[in-house]
């Protein structure tokens, strides 16, 4: 029986999934061993045996003609029950509408620690744009989809979860880096009522974004639009205010369903405290 992975492993088996998940969306069902391993940074070899143990639970398949893996349909079975399902069906009908009013693509995206995750996408007629949106993770401060899911975070907190990650190297040239400047610019899109990113993640992507709320009044998940930054740069304030009419409407349809996760189970997936109201400044 094989040992318990450690968290190493665990990091590197999560590592081989997203990897494979980003990839089915970009329209490769499989990749090949030696793909996998300069995804992670491993050797061949390593990565081979881990493959080999994560077909026998089911969570990966090998095609034998091509010895390429992909997902397993064990891992479908466990994706359907994760978190909760009524945000992803509520939220879809008005993804959708999004696309259809900006013929931009339209996600939506969750608070995991101090990144925002994609969960669900409705893509654009466009061919130019990003793919391989669902599963990716992106620095809170970085992103519009991060940046309204602090909106009802303490300046404390927000300190606290973002102090870790400030990166001058790697990102788009207008990143922001400095801890004042990412604070002043949550407390500006806050009363706002939306996010603006333009060349912030990387060169080229724009994004406007907007939160979704619980009936408690945290928030629970963003709503972004994102394309090129050629096509969405002129029209930010329209745009802004088309995500935010959704995420009103996304938190309305949350609120009235009655096993949503706008009851109080909502805000577990938030990882940190909730003791001080967003505003109340430790330092500014």
């Amino acid at each position: 029986m094989p040992t318990p992975l450690d968290t190493s492993s665990v990091a590197r088996v999560a590592a081989i999934l997203s990897i494979l998940a980003r990839a089915h969306e970009t329209g490769r069902e499989e990749l090949s061993v030696t793909e996998l391993a300069q995804g992670i940074g491993r050797e061949p070899s390593q990565v081979s045996r881990m493959l080999k143990r994560l077909a026998a639970t089911g969570l990966v398949q090998q095609d034998h003609a091509t010895r390429e893996y992909r997902l397993g349909w064990r891992l479908c079975v466990i994706a359907s029950a994760a978190g909760d399902r009524s945000l992803l069906h509520a939220t879809r009908p008005i993804l959708q509408a999004i696309v259809a009013r900006t013929n931009e693509s339209a996600l939506l995206s969750v608070q995991e620690g101090s990144h925002s995750l994609t969960i669900s996408r409705v893509s654009s007629h466009h061919q130019l744009q990003v793919c391989g949106w669902i599963g990716r993770t992106s620095p809170l401060h970085l992103c519009a989809s991060g940046r309204a899911l602090l909106f009802d975070t303490s300046t404390f907190d927000i300190i606290d979860l973002i102090q870790g990650h400030l990166q001058p190297d790697g990102h788009g040239p207008a990143a922001l880096n400095d801890m004042p400047d990412i604070i002043k610019r949550i407390a500006v899109e806050r009363a706002r009522g939306y996010t603006v990113a333009i060349d912030e993640l990387e060169i080229g992507l724009a994004a406007v974004g907007a939160p979704i709320y619980s009936t408690s009044g945290h928030v629970i998940a963003s709503i972004t639009v994102s394309g090129p930054t050629a096509r969405l740069a002129g029209h930010t304030g329209d745009l802004g205010s088309i995500v935010a009419q959704a995420c009103l409407r996304a938190t309305e349809t949350l609120r009235q369903r009655p096993t949503s996760i706008s009851a109080s189970s909502s805000d577990t997936p938030r990882l940190i405290g909730r003791g001080r109201a967003a505003g109340t400044a430790h330092a500014q």
